[in-house]
């Protein structure tokens, strides 16, 4: 996680050195950033072909002798009977649908302002490492306090980010990356918290199709996060973007706050 870290927070400032280079080898420096991508992704690519053997699949293969077949039917049945998997799932498909939403935006509410691909990096390599950087820690408060208290934590900062980024002008790089810090912070919260929630409320047997549906539903609710929001600031503005975050989210905090009191330890 660390590594991916690493990685995510150095990408987003290179991508103006890219552009340059590419501009300076006759092509549109527009294109560099997505040429330095292709060729990590490339490079990524060739290191797990030669590297990873032997193959973790193959390996899985030959110690089970016959493998579990997928049942969506009996990991819908699991989501159903427990309601702290209902809530660990909405917690994670929420968290990314707002957190998709506002990241995505956030650029083209600063470019508006003049702000530089430089300063654009910035903001957005802080944003990943909010979400990432902690995340060891937030597990280990997740296992110490409880998951549900943490993801009234991740929903309480994403409320919070939500307000910091209302009021930002789009030349407020400084005020946009506390906003977009507490955003990652927030996801990562509630994505630890509540994956680890989620695994544990329902039987062992189907714990793979239950984490297949949640990733299943937390893209498709970051892909709905993405158009919704550039609908929304195209049609009202960055502020209101920001202003619905915190509309959506007051409601799952209060009920996470709701749980967490009524579960706590006597």
């Amino acid at each position: 996680m660390w590594a991916s870290t690493i990685g995510s927070v150095t990408g987003p400032n290179l991508a103006e050195p890219a552009g340059r280079l590419t501009a300076l080898l006759g092509g549109p420096g527009e294109a560099g950033p997505y040429l330095l991508s292709a060729a990590a992704f490339a490079g990524a690519a060739l290191v797990v072909w030669a590297g990873l053997r032997p193959d973790p699949l193959v390996v899985a293969r030959g110690a089970v002798a016959s493998p579990t077949r997928t049942n969506l039917a009996a990991a819908w049945a699991s989501l159903r009977a427990s309601g702290t998997a209902q809530l660990a799932l909405a917690g994670i498909v929420l968290s990314h649908l707002v957190m998709v939403g506002l990241m995505s935006m956030t650029p083209v509410h600063m470019d508006h302002g003049g702000a530089s691909l430089r300063v654009v990096g910035v903001v957005i390599s802080l944003h990943i490492a909010g979400m990432f950087a902690l995340s060891p820690l937030i597990g280990w408060l997740a296992d110490r306090v409880g998951r549900v208290p943490v993801l009234a934590v991740g929903a309480l900062l994403l409320l919070a980010s939500g307000a910091v980024s209302a009021s930002a002008p789009s030349t407020g790089a400084v005020q946009l990356s506390v906003g977009l810090t507490l955003l990652g912070v927030g996801w990562s919260c509630a994505l630890v918290a509540g994956s680890a929630l989620l695994t544990e409320s329902v039987p062992a047997a189907v714990r793979p199709d239950v984490q297949g549906l949640s990733d299943l539903a937390m893209n498709t609710g970051g892909a709905l996060g993405g158009v919704l929001a550039g609908v929304a600031v195209a049609v009202t503005s960055y502020a209101a973007l920001a202003v619905a975050v915190v509309v959506l989210v007051l409601p799952f905090l209060a009920v996470t706050v709701s749980v967490s009191v009524r579960t706590r330890p006597a």
